[in-house]
């Protein structure tokens, strides 16, 4: 099973027998794939389903999510069948549980400042920059602030100290076109930047799809406070895995030279912002796919190698089971080794 990304702009996607079919202005057909292959569609730009095809989507139980080529969120066809309110009703009841919240949040950001301190000093035995074995000691210092803090404001208050340093950290390691001086989005302002937002919304709508498919609401989160239009569940089940899969891609597509500095936009006239360019936008999101279908044995749920969309569904089942159960402690984090 995959996730189908549509990035070719004006494409006609139709269905023929159970084959989905993507033609170049309603005639070159650009790709035929089996409906049963797919697990959920991700288009970016502008696309045309037919009518046939989307009852066969909602059938299929296949979801569709619209994102601008900028990484902008438009909506999402999903359909209404398997929905488990039961399920639903615990997670509110959950949300409004003070202590939930704060330790399903500490095991987040936990995980988030360990697996980003693995991907620095994996990276860091090449580059052997100047300035980062100091800096990992600093967000090394954190863990225990993050063991005792009495709110989820104080939690986050490390995350933001252990984010800014590791960004730092990141910049000192990538080639001079490269760097940046640390974390901005809405719009990005830099080359890296706006790699790894990339990257992020594409992650973020991957579990966007798996939440909705196990009955979970996506925007009410535990972590992050709920705003409207934000899938702030998805927000917080990403933490863990956002140098995991997403920083570690980048980095290794800068170095590798697969991403190169032209392969950016001029900054954007109206915000500034700064984005690649469609056809290594269509490149990145290849190498998102293949890396989100590589098995590893990072996940702590089962002890056989899974691939890393398969770890993002254990995640989620995780998170039900210690909702289900009122229990945080039940919920298990990815932790790099």
């Amino acid at each position: 099973m995959r996730i189908l990304y549509i990035t070719e702009p004006g494409s006609f996607v139709t269905q023929k027998d159970n084959q989905l079919i993507v033609k170049k202005d309603k005639n070159a057909v650009i790709l035929s794939i089996g409906l049963e292959q797919i697990e959920a569609i991700i288009i970016i730009g502008n696309a045309h389903l037919t009518t046939g095809l989307t009852t066969s989507l909602l059938e299929r139980e296949i979801s569709v999510t619209w994102l601008s080529s900028t990484g902008k969120f438009f909506g999402r066809l999903e359909p209404t069948t398997g929905h488990n309110i039961e399920r639903i009703i615990k997670q509110f009841d959950a949300h409004k549980d003070t202590n939930f919240r704060l330790e399903i949040s500490r095991k987040w950001i936990n995980a988030k400042v360990k697996n980003s301190l693995v991907i620095l000093r994996r990276y860091n035995r090449i580059r052997d920059a100047v300035g980062i074995n100091a800096l990992s000691d600093k967000i090394e210092n954190l863990f225990s602030g993050i063991r005792n803090a009495k709110s989820i404001d104080e939690l986050m208050g490390y995350e933001g100290i252990a984010s800014r340093d590791y960004y730092e950290c990141l910049s000192l390691m990538l080639p001079d076109e490269f760097k940046f001086k640390g974390r901005s989005k809405r719009p990005p302002k830099d080359p890296f930047n706006s790699l790894i937002s990339f990257g992020y919304t594409l992650l973020l709508y991957e579990f966007f799809a798996i939440i909705s498919s196990k009955s979970l609401q996506p925007y009410l989160g535990f972590m992050h406070q709920p705003r409207r239009g934000h899938p702030a569940l998805a927000s917080d089940l990403m933490e863990e895995w956002r140098s995991v899969i997403v920083d570690s891609l980048a980095m290794k597509l800068i170095t590798t030279n697969q991403i190169k500095i032209s392969d950016f936009q001029e900054p954007d006239i109206e915000n500034g912002g700064v984005y690649l360019n469609r056809e290594a936008s269509k490149a990145f999101i290849q190498q998102f796919e293949q890396k989100s279908r590589t098995e590893n044995k990072y996940s702590m749920l089962v002890d056989y190698p899974v691939t890393y969309r398969e770890s993002l569904t254990l995640q989620v089942g995780s998170l039900i089971k210690a909702i289900e159960n009122n229990d945080p402690n039940i919920y298990r984090p990815v932790l790099l080794r």
